[in-house]
């Protein structure tokens, strides 16, 4: 949050008390409504005249007018910045493709007004769109009914434009694939806090679950599964100060996301074809790029570990290569991974499946099967090209 952008407006209202009722909402948030809370907090917020009320860019950078924020109450303060956080997490400005941008703001402001209110987050505040029921459809199913009457609490015709950086410049895919696995990340957190402590509403749960499991390629799976590892950043260690001598207290947060030391088991039996590896790598790479681990150890093994390689984030990206081509056992890389004091965040295992898993391990494994499902632990995904 920052005063930066006031510099140049009338001030006619008091900075200070907006962004105490701000911080206060967020208090709020984070004890009563800890899904939201936590994806607020996460959200930097500017303060600026160029918008009427309030916007999010599809960055995630949240932006107030303080003239139409002054006036409202604390619990209307909560309901617009857990509205705000939820066009960024449900990547709204990303899905807009070629659709009128007002008629699809109107949509997105349905499912998210009529989603807030069945989970009692904060006051609507008045000139919102509103639809009853509207948290059981998505916005691209009502979007051929919606109309563009009035101003949402977003402000219509200006949360979900075209997907741009805060210059305004147009993103690449590239750009736009790592937007949307960082909102996957966020989501997911925030929505396994709430739900650790019995505060995640249904209504809200099924807009997660539309959110992380749209695609099933078996890379978009794994993704999920590894982005759910992601450490968040924030830790009640390290508060805020800019809110502590007022008597609140946010977490403090650490700006990169990242993930524990991940091992990955190659079978080298002669089933899996370079191809695959290939295919693994370009896939694996990109995960790694978004997911940011502290490590990765490849560990090689046929019916034996016959080599590894250790990989440091400079070292990135990770390069499988084909080599061995003797029996299949999976117990000498976990093996491997006690006798040399590894604590993998997550063991991924690149196999046919065909082998014993009659063994325990303590380590949370993953197995990517071209072949057979038939894994005793673990969870296993259907590696297919």
């Amino acid at each position: 949050m920052t005063s930066a952008a006031l510099q140049d407006m009338p001030v006619t209202y008091d900075v200070d008390d907006i962004m105490r009722r701000v911080a206060k909402a967020k208090s709020l948030l984070i004890l009563d409504h800890p899904f939201f809370g936590m994806a607020c907090s996460k959200r930097p917020i500017i303060y600026t005249d160029t918008v009427p009320t309030a916007c999010m860019s599809a960055t995630g950078q949240m932006y107030m007018n303080p003239a139409f924020v002054d006036p409202l109450t604390v619990r209307n303060l909560m309901f617009l910045l857990a509205h705000e956080a939820l066009h960024y997490m449900l990547c709204h400005s990303l899905r807009l493709g070629t659709r009128d941008a007002k008629a699809w703001n109107v949509a997105c402001d349905k499912v998210i007004n009529d989603t807030l209110v069945d989970a009692k987050v904060g006051d609507p505040i008045d000139g919102g769109v509103y639809m009853d029921g509207a948290r059981n459809f998505s916005a691209e199913e009502l979007y051929d009914d919606a109309d563009a009457d009035g101003p949402g609490p977003g402000g219509i015709g200006n949360d979900v434009g075209p997907p741009c950086d805060d210059g305004g410049q147009a993103l690449d895919e590239s750009q736009i694939h790592q937007i949307e696995a960082q909102a996957k990340i966020e989501t997911i957190q925030s929505a396994k806090a709430a739900k650790a402590v019995g505060k995640l509403p249904g209504s809200v749960e099924r807009l997660v679950d539309q959110l992380v499991n749209v695609s099933t390629p078996w890379h978009e799976i794994l993704e999920r599964f590894m982005i759910a590892k992601v450490k968040d950043g924030y830790s009640w260690k390290r508060p805020n100060r800019r809110f502590m001598a007022s008597g609140m207290y946010l977490p403090g947060h650490d700006t990169k996301p990242q993930m524990g030391e991940i091992v990955i088991g190659v079978d080298t039996s002669g089933s899996i074809r370079q191809a695959e590896l290939d295919m693994f790598n370009a896939h694996i790479n990109r995960i790694l790029h978004t997911c940011n681990p502290e490590k990765v150890t490849v560990v090689y093994c046929d019916y034996d570990v016959n080599s590894t390689v250790e990989y440091e984030p400079d070292d990135f990206p990770v390069t499988l290569k084909l080599q061995g081509g003797g029996g299949t056992r999976f117990e000498p890389v976990f093996d491997y991974i006690d006798e040399n004091g590894i604590e993998p965040e997550v063991v991924v295992y690149l196999t046919d499946g065909l082998a014993n898993t009659d063994f325990t391990t303590p380590h949370e494994t993953v197995w990517l099967t071209t072949y057979s499902e038939d894994l005793k632990f673990g969870t296993v995904i259907k590696f297919e090209e």
